[in-house]
């Protein structure tokens, strides 16, 4: 009979050996993980930013039952004009709607928002070194904003803005290829 708890005892510890082991590589891997996800974000927050600068053109809200729009010039391309018209539905994110060789003409989109409510730009930056990852990419921050003039106007509305972006105002040799926003839900 002691044989049979020793011989079940010694099988009991080897499974239990097998399952430790195994477990303590799966620890081993979250931590490995752990590690490089700080690592990546050490190198996120020691990335210096330099604020793009840009001038709105447009914002604008769209519904079925009323458009409203706000501008800041008197004239604007028509080219430009009619790619916005035409965007103004779009997804929330930036859009590179026309670059010619001095600047860029974006749509941002903060998507479907009540009515009263909007955005604002409250920045814009790219890294000031063009290398790795962050290598042309534009990073946007939205906040909300109650806008008046639309408060009494019902349901949701596409809530968009026409920007120009001088190029000279981009770090050198850098180019727009990527855009990532947060900010407005």
């Amino acid at each position: 009979m002691c044989a049979f708890f020793a011989t079940r005892l010694t099988f009991t510890m080897i499974v239990m050996m097998i399952l430790i082991s195994g477990c303590y590589e799966q620890r081993a891997d979250d931590f490995y993980y752990a590690e490089r996800v700080t690592e990546e974000e050490r190198e996120i927050r020691e990335t210096d930013y330099i604020q793009v600068p840009y001038e709105q053109l447009l914002y604008t809200k769209t519904a079925s039952e009323f458009t409203w729009q706000s501008r800041s010039v008197e004239h604007l391309d028509p080219d430009i004009q009619q790619l916005y018209d035409d965007s103004i539905n779009r997804a929330p994110g930036g859009w590179v709607l026309k670059e010619t060789s001095q600047e860029i003409y974006m749509l941002i989109s903060g998507g479907q928002l009540p009515s009263a409510k909007g955005f604002r730009i409250a920045s814009m930056k790219m890294t000031s070194e063009q290398i790795g990852d962050p290598k042309n990419h534009l990073y946007i921050t939205l906040a909300s904003q109650a806008d008046d003039g639309t408060e009494d106007y019902p349901g949701q509305a596409s809530v968009t803005s026409l920007i120009r972006i001088p190029k000279s105002g981009l770090p050198a040799g850098a180019e727009i290829q990527g855009v990532s926003m947060t900010g407005v839900d």
